[in-house]
């Protein structure tokens, strides 16, 4: 039941039938007022979600909350109090705790997160975005992330070496998260194995064989035959990137 302007909604358990507040008392009707209310008062707006969900990753990648000046850098905020006063109104609906006079003084309230559901997620060393180098699957660390966050069950990641991805976005020393996969759709971003080589590159399959294409146009794609084909194997598609300030 929600209230809007001088009308309620009802609900039959088959149709809503629209009901005049004049034909009902006045107690029903604060009633309603009452139950639209509770239903939105800890609702986050879009950009609030979007400032809370920033606090979690930042939480996660550089294990400390931002400031209210990396916020602002994030949203494109011109002055700290626009970034001030939406951690308050998050604040005030229970998502997160602050600690005056303390540059990173924000605390997430875990009932209100994804951070529990955390997936130790493997990190076996570097994959080049440029020419093909050799795979390393040494475990060198594990990297607590959202579950939420990422889509896949079998996550590991790789660093990124080489600069033929940049133009979907991923650069030399970020960290590439992907799914451990066998099957790769068209167009897809993909860690491929060619021979004991390994490269992260876009995914094609063409008449005559694969196309792995580079994101940037001083690399050319490297097209593997119907012959050749078969050396490549897909290891992950690209699930996520993360990436230190």
């Amino acid at each position: 039941m929600a209230l809007q302007g001088g009308i309620s909604q009802i609900s039959d358990g088959s149709r809503v039938k629209p009901v005049p507040c004049a034909e009902t008392t006045l107690e029903y009707c604060k009633f309603l007022q009452y139950l639209g209310g509770m239903s939105t008062d800890r609702e986050l707006t879009p950009r609030q979600r979007q400032i809370f969900e920033y606090v979690e990753e930042r939480m996660v990648t550089a294990g400390a909350p931002p400031t209210l000046k990396e916020i602002c850098g994030r949203f494109r905020f011109r002055s700290p109090n626009a970034a001030r006063e939406h951690l308050r109104l998050i604040e005030q609906k229970g998502y997160l705790k602050r600690e005056r006079r303390r540059a990173r003084g924000i605390r997430i309230d875990r009932e209100n997160s994804s951070l529990d559901e955390l997936v130790r997620v493997p990190l076996l060393g570097r994959i080049v975005a440029g020419n093909p180098n050799d795979a390393i699957e040494n475990i060198e660390a594990r990297i607590p992330l959202p579950r939420a966050l990422l889509r896949g069950t079998r996550l590991f990641a790789l660093r990124v070496g080489g600069s033929s991805m940049e133009g979907a976005g991923i650069f030399d020393g970020d960290i590439a998260i992907l799914n451990s996969q066998a099957e790769v759709t068209d167009g897809e971003i993909a860690a491929v194995l060619v021979g004991d080589e390994a490269t992260l590159k876009r995914v094609f399959r063409i008449r005559d064989g694969i196309r792995l294409q580079a994101e940037n146009s001083e690399f050319p794609d490297l097209v593997l035959d119907q012959f050749n084909a078969g050396a490549l194997r897909v290891a992950g598609v690209l699930v996520g990137i993360l990436r230190t300030v």
